[in-house]
């Protein structure tokens, strides 16, 4: 008996054939894709089959931040004052001039009030936050909260920001003792994680204290999501919106059950002991009161205190640190202003102390202008607009990359972009408008931004008050950023370390 080949049999050939015909379509389908900024008259970079222009990233082998800088730096060699890209089959507007950048955060605002970041609140209630939600609820919910990051408020809030900042230097001093190494990446984080669940929940977290604890290794790992949550997000929403990468951070319910956890156990106490406290939950809690927050609402606000509040800050104390250790004259002159006007003494600074050292302030913008958190903003078209100057209409629905890496590293804005160089921003250097965008500009700018430079200035002048910090052989000069990263932000590829002595 002759048993029939397999590799001839007509389901197997059938088999072939379609799927060299779907193989065949997807391709075609992608290339007609690839003709969409040519159409319009707009310049870009031939994208790769099937990731467009972000083979490098997809393939971890750089950040992307990095990729969409070096697109900046090509179209700005050509002189293109806009251009085009593909995040797979995606096209992507991407403005080069600034003049541009500041109709879509300002004068046209209107065509682009959306960040475009995704939002499914009957599935995801934490999306459901203010730097996500779009239109007139977002327009409502800013007016609703923008009242609870007043100076005054902070105010009320600084003494737990002064006692967190006591045990950072006591965690810090043991180390600087022995003249031994640190990762002040590590450390910040805790620092900035003890503080926004004081002042937000109210609960001492004490993770400086106790990083292994549960909440501890919860918090520390909020951006380092599983890779096949990733990639699962990649996967079911495609990256044709950069925005979409959200929703791996809510995919790991592990963070949803413990914020949900916490935030409502935390309010069923204070509203049945009419508990009040100078921190941002009792200040949600007013808002609701007065002019009503439903408890997702509430919950979906805390959770991205957190998110925005905590890897922000650390990043930028880290690498403020990191480039005061390989400049011994600057770190000596803000640790000299700082001693003039404050003294070595971090338990008598005062609120206003942090917003009144210039230099502290130069060094701070000179940190977020090197090391931008964001490597780039997103924004979504939500009518059709007209670039300025050109006949070019970008649609609805087209996702835009405001690239802040590469914008802040330009050299005709900041000449030697590479030097860490704290006097470009005397008063004297006025920068051209739209160039420095740490916390965006336009009416969606940072809401916590007072906050944020609150903790940080806090963190780097107590640091420098107490400590001296030197260059670690662990981490070179020129940090290179995570190459194949699941994260919001531009994190260090492996933190970074410092030598620290006490003073």
């Amino acid at each position: 008996m002759v048993v029939p080949s397999v590799s001839n049999s007509p389901v197997t050939e059938i088999l072939c054939i379609f799927t060299t015909v779907v193989l065949l379509t997807w391709y075609l389908y992608y290339l007609y894709c690839f003709t969409y900024w040519k159409k319009k008259g707009v310049p870009t970079s031939p994208p790769n089959f099937p990731t467009g222009n972000i083979l490098k990233p997809i393939l971890g082998q750089e950040n992307l931040f990095v990729t969409v800088a070096k697109y900046y730096e090509e179209f700005r060699k050509k002189g293109y004052k806009h251009a085009g890209l593909y995040f797979f089959n995606g096209p992507i507007y991407f403005p080069i001039d600034l003049e541009i950048i500041k109709s879509i955060l300002t004068t046209d605002f209107e065509c682009f009030v959306d960040r475009g970041t995704f939002v499914d609140e009957e599935r995801f209630p934490l999306s459901g936050n203010l730097f996500s939600i779009e239109g007139l609820r977002w327009k409502n919910l800013r007016n609703k909260l923008s009242p609870t990051f007043t100076s005054g408020k902070l105010k009320t809030m600084y003494a737990i920001f002064l006692k967190v900042t006591e045990k950072f230097m006591e965690t810090v001093e043991p180390i600087a003792q022995k003249g031994g190494e640190i990762n002040i990446k590590y450390l910040s984080s805790r620092f900035t994680a003890d503080i926004i669940f004081s002042t937000a929940f109210g609960l001492e977290s004490n993770i400086l204290e106790n990083p292994k604890s549960k909440l501890g290794n919860t918090v520390l790992s909020l951006f380092n999501i599983p890779t096949w949550t990733f990639f699962k997000t990649v996967i079911m929403e495609g990256f044709q919106n950069p925005g979409n990468i959200v929703k791996g951070f809510l995919e790991y319910h592990t963070n949803e059950h413990l914020f949900e956890n916490i935030v409502k156990d935390t309010i069923k106490r204070r509203d049945g002991d009419k508990i009040k406290r100078k921190d941002f939950l009792s200040l949600l809690l007013e808002v609701r009161d007065s002019e009503g927050l439903t408890s997702d609402e509430i919950l979906a606000q805390c959770f991205l205190f957190l998110l925005a509040g905590f890897e922000t800050s650390s990043q930028t104390i880290s690498y403020c640190i990191h480039e005061l250790a390989h400049n011994q004259d600057l770190q000596d002159k803000l640790r000299k202003e700082i001693f003039d006007e404050l003294g070595p003494d971090v338990r008598t600074y005062k609120y206003e102390d942090m917003f009144r050292l210039p230099y502290l302030d130069k060094i701070f913008n000179e940190t977020l202008r090197l090391y931008p958190v964001l490597g780039f903003f997103n924004r979504i078209c939500v009518k059709p607009f007209q670039v300025p100057g050109t006949n070019v209409v970008i649609d609805k629905g087209t996702p835009v990359l405001i690239p802040v890496l590469g914008i802040q590293h330009d050299p005709e804005y900041f000449p030697d972009p590479l030097k860490f160089d704290p006097e470009r921003f005397n008063e004297d250097q006025k920068q051209v408008p739209f160039s420095f965008l740490p916390f965006g500009d336009g009416p969606r700018f940072c809401i916590g931004m007072r906050y944020g430079k609150l903790q940080t200035k806090l963190g780097i002048a107590a640091l420098i008050s107490q400590f001296k910090f030197f260059p670690s052989p662990s981490t070179p000069k020129y940090i290179e950023l995570d190459k194949f990263s699941k994260t919001l932000a531009g994190v260090p590829a492996k933190g970074v370390t410092v030598r620290v002595e006490k003073l």
